[in-house]
């Protein structure tokens, strides 16, 4: 039987059960995830950049032009933007070009200097403990951020003190209701637990610390007055540059790297059939 453990769920306060893979854990009453697998940013170097930069812009512009586009009532030309973990800077790039005034915030080092040399305007630090006195945003984004926070009830509070009246919280990330996320699980059942570790990014200097259905998600933001105004779906991967996606993480052998790889080419291959495994949501404060 799963133990129960003193970590209490983030989105409805139930005492939270082990799961399937180490420093796991699942909520019995909503079924939230969470981890308290170690954040060690600027500490571990077992990242190749360069080779997750190949691996990963492309389909990262391609989602942040769709969801700039499917957002562009909400995010209109001369608004201003904070950008939470914006690491190189691309949602960034792709948001300015549409007159967006964006600003980032970053606490890696190495991606704080890469948007910073493309010419982002980048604040060093975490959110919001470096942020100045005073400011107010149209809109605040989490691309593929959300779920690294270690504290995603208190984050949710405190984002209305960062918002003009109106704006927008939008909210990019991996699901647990997603095909690739439901399938890990299944196989983890059956002791096959590399591919949901590597969900979880486990050894990673920024693993995820939540995994949210969409359900859950949007309970966690209507607690705290926001309601959901749209949502959509994003792609989760794409054949270009998957191999160096699985081998950025220099830990990952050519063995392992090989059966990812596979698991990973199928799954890309029915992807459109199923849920996405990468969703956007977006909320507005209620008045």
């Amino acid at each position: 039987m799963p133990v129960k453990h003193e970590q209490l769920c983030s989105v409805c306060n139930t005492a939270m059960v082990s799961d399937l893979v180490l420093a796991t854990f699942r909520c019995p009453a909503c079924g939230f995830l969470a981890s308290k697998l170690p954040v060690r940013i600027n500490a571990v170097q077992r990242i190749d950049e360069d080779a997750r930069e190949r691996a990963l812009k492309g389909i990262r512009l391609s989602n942040f032009q769709q969801l700039l586009t499917e957002c562009a009532d909400l995010l209109p030309s001369g608004g201003r933007l904070l950008d939470i973990g914006c690491a190189h800077g691309w949602f960034m790039e792709a948001a300015t070009a549409r007159g967006i005034t964006c600003v980032g915030i970053e606490p890696d080092l190495e991606m704080e200097r890469r948007a910073r040399s493309a010419g982002h305007n980048v604040i060093a630090g975490l959110f919001p403990d470096a942020m100045p006195d005073g400011a107010r945003f149209d809109a605040i984004t989490f691309n593929d951020v959300f779920e690294h926070l270690p504290d995603v009830n208190r984050m949710a509070h405190i984002l209305p003190d960062y918002l003009e009246p109106g704006g927008t919280v939008i909210v990019n990330l991996p699901v647990a209701d997603g095909l690739i996320f439901r399938t890990a699980r299944l196989v983890a059942r059956f002791g096959v637990r590399d591919p949901l570790s590597r969900m979880w990014q486990a050894g990673l200097p920024s693993p995820h610390l939540s995994y949210f259905t969409g359900k859950t998600l949007q309970q966690l933001f209507e607690a705290v007055g926001f309601s959901c105004v749209r949502q959509g779906q994003l792609q989760p991967l794409s054949s270009n540059g998957l191999y160096d996606r699985i081998r950025y993480d220099r830990d990952i052998g050519f063995f392992k790297a090989v059966a990812l790889y596979t698991l990973a080419r199928a799954a890309v291959a029915v992807s459109g059939v199923f849920p996405s495994d990468i969703q956007y949501f977006v909320f507005r404060l209620r008045t």
